[in-house]
């Protein structure tokens, strides 16, 4: 795995994907199936691995946490860029960077919380995180104005920040108050578009945002590839007929919810069993994997 610094250079290189995490049929974390799936993106040209959310990182036990960075950290090739998450508890995201201790993860992701939280609460904990991992950390920003523009600004120039994850929801996104203001006083080279392949376009034209995320890539990586160069040669055209081909998938994982959805996705499209899906979160129904099926079958046929 590669351990240099993240830098505006390293977010550009890649598209960032989101995979989920493999689990035998008892829950325990299956290294083969994991593996499998590392190797199916990496193959896809993608060499930044975001371990948060769709890997359901926010319930890992401790040990299960210290395993999950076991694999992440062996299995990928030299040169990709694996990140895992800690949070969203203070109390955990303490317990877990004592554990990233023994690795030599360049940085890791805080995964966001909206809740018995403030602005400069949460400021102070991303502060003493990076200190206590004594690197910056990756900032991930999915409800607007939980963190301030002027907290946040304050982290980035205080040098505790690696990136930003910005996945606040609009229902335009070429009109984003708060994220046109980030971008007004912080490089929006180190911002990354964070809600996948659908607003990818407008956040990195209109915003020139740095590089997007992506879940759908983890089993179309070719196609989120292909997104990304399309995009850096400023070929809009053909950036918006990519986008357009993950639509089936994306509405379904808008719809349903998107870890769940991506989960069993990246099962049934022969890439790795995924295993089950733990609590706090739950099965998709046979119908919602027959449509999955079907979401799977029609991007195929348009690649």
């Amino acid at each position: 795995m590669d351990t240099q610094p993240v830098t505006t250079q390293t977010i550009a290189n890649s598209v960032w994907a989101v995979p989920s995490l493999a689990r035998s049929a008892d829950g325990t974390i299956n290294r083969e199936e994991n593996a499998k799936l590392i190797k199916h993106i990496e193959q896809g040209g993608i060499s930044t691995l975001l371990y948060g959310g769709n890997a359901i990182f926010y319930h890992l036990t401790m040990k299960e946490y210290r395993e999950a960075l076991e694999l992440i950290s062996e299995v990928p090739a030299d040169s990709t860029l694996v990140i895992p998450a800690i949070g969203p508890a203070y109390g955990t995201m303490l317990d877990q960077a004592d554990i990233l201790a023994d690795f030599n993860f360049p940085t890791a992701m805080v995964l966001p919380q909206r809740d018995v939280i403030s602005s400069a609460g949460f400021s102070a904990g991303v502060r003493n995180v990076s200190q206590r991992l004594g690197k910056p950390v990756v900032l991930y920003l999915k409800y607007g104005n939980v963190v301030s523009v002027e907290d946040a600004t304050a982290l980035v120039d205080g040098g505790y920040i690696s990136a930003i994850k910005y996945a606040v929801v609009r229902e335009d996104y070429t009109r984003d108050d708060y994220l046109r203001a980030l971008t007004d006083k912080i490089d929006p080279k180190l911002i990354l578009s964070g809600l996948g392949d659908q607003p990818a376009i407008v956040h990195m034209q209109d915003f020139a945002l740095g590089g997007f995320t992506t879940g759908c890539g983890c089993v179309f990586p070719q196609m989120s590839t292909a997104l990304l160069k399309a995009i850096q040669a400023g070929q809009w055209d053909e950036a918006e007929t990519i986008r357009e081909k993950f639509l089936p998938l994306e509405q379904l994982r808008d719809n349903l919810g998107p870890i769940s959805i991506l989960h069993r996705a990246t099962q049934l499209a022969g890439i790795a069993q995924t295993g089950p899906i733990i609590p706090l979160l739950s099965e998709p129904t046979e119908d919602i994997n027959a449509q999955i099926n079907a979401a799977l079958e029609t991007i195929r046929q348009s690649a």
